[in-house]
Order: C-alpha cells, then sequence, then structure tokens
C-alpha cells in the first residue's frame, strides 16, 4: 500500500513533476512547471475542492483531484484556466507554436476575452446559465495519474477508492469525469472500476459512476 497525503502548498512541486512524468506530450507540461503548478493549486483555494497524493519512499507517486459543482455552469477546465492564466500565456511566449495547439486554438475567445479584461479593467458581464434540465449536485474526478515506475502496482485503485471516499465525504452519491475517446487505456481502466458511459461527444465521453 502507499500512504495517502492531503495535498498542501508545500506539495504543489513535486506533484507538478509526477503530473509532467505522466503526460510528457500533454499541453499543460508544454505550457511549463510554473503553469502545472498553478492549476493544481486552483483545488487548494476553494472548500468544494480537493487535491491528494500518494508517497512511496518519500516520493509522489501518483495524485487525484476533484471538486462538487454549486450551480449550473460550474466546471473546472474554464476554472483552472482562469486561475492560471498569466502562467499559460507566459508559456506561450516562450514557446509560441503552443498558438497552433488545438487546444489552445480552442480557447481562442476565451483568452482574447481575458487579455482585454486585463487590459481595460472591465469584467465581462454575468450571463446566467441557462439550465435546460434540473441542476444536480455531483463530485467530478477533474486530474488522476500514475507514475510510469509505479503503474500495475494497484496505486490507480487506491486513488478511485479514496476518491470515492472523499465524494461520500461531500455527502454525494454520483461521482462524474470526462475522458477523451482516443484514450482507450484511461476508458478501459474506468469500466473496471465500475464506471459506464453517461454522455457521448464528438472528442470526449462522460463516464459515471454511483455509490
Amino acid at each position: 500500500m502507499f500512504t495517502i497525503e492531503n495535498t498542501q502548498t508545500r506539495n504543489l512541486p513535486d506533484l507538478a513533476t509526477c503530473h509532467m512524468a505522466c503526460f510528457k506530450n500533454s499541453l499543460a507540461t508544454r505550457l511549463g512547471r510554473s503553469y502545472v503548478e498553478k492549476t493544481l493549486e486552483w483545488f487548494l483555494v476553494n472548500p468544494n475542492r480537493f487535491l491528494f497524493h500518494c508517497i512511496k519512499d518519500e516520493k509522489v507517486v501518483g495524485y487525484c483531484g476533484g471538486f462538487m459543482p454549486i450551480k449550473p455552469g460550474d466546471g473546472s477546465s474554464s476554472g483552472m484556466l482562469q486561475f492560471a492564466f498569466s502562467e499559460a500565456i507566459k508559456g506561450i511566449l516562450k514557446n509560441p507554436f503552443l498558438l497552433f495547439h488545438p487546444e489552445v486554438a480552442q480557447n481562442y475567445p476565451f483568452l482574447w476575452m481575458n487579455i482585454k479584461r486585463r487590459i481595460t479593467g472591465k469584467a465581462k458581464p454575468f450571463k446566467p446559465v441557462s439550465a435546460t434540465k434540473p441542476f444536480r449536485q455531483y463530485v467530478g474526478l477533474v486530474v488522476i495519474g500514475v507514475h510510469p515506475d509505479f503503474r500495475g502496482n494497484g496505486l490507480a485503485q487506491q486513488l478511485m477508492t479514496e476518491f470515492e471516499n472523499r465524494t461520500k465525504d461531500f455527502h454525494q452519491k454520483e461521482m462524474v469525469l470526462s475522458v477523451k475517446k482516443d484514450n482507450q487505456r484511461a476508458i478501459k481502466a474506468y469500466a473496471n472500476f465500475g464506471w459506464t458511459t453517461k454522455e457521448e461527444h464528438v472528442k470526449t465521453f462522460v463516464m459515471h459512476k454511483f455509490i
């Protein structure tokens, strides 16, 4: 068994190292260590979010983070990018070719809106999200990673079990995650852990599990 610890600010550099080893070619990794650390910090600044990690021989070998949305439109992806916006821009300035990365391109409107807001100092007027169905709370699995050197040792199962425990701490029964369709390895793993497909989109599946 691995030792599970609640992540503190002092642990973020070690978690960033683990993340960058887990996802060497991801956009976050290419944007740089500062960006990765800032996105992980997002989980520590709100009581509706959580982040924990696993230790083996004083080394962070896995981590997991989630959050509970409290209103329609309360998303993790946009929230994390907003929180780490300055670090994202610095990463793009250091590596301008990232402007053509598909994940950056799809966020052009968001990037421009934030640049304009920071120049003018004017926030975008709030527009309530129109809900087509009743809002129901759940706990979202946002990030999870197992260091390549420690895969196949039951660590993923331990992380998922702990995530279920955190969901129960929030007094919720449904857990939700989004996974890219081409990530068959992850989809198979989630299915083995009892998750099923809830929704299908162009590039992603939304999976869920009740506890």
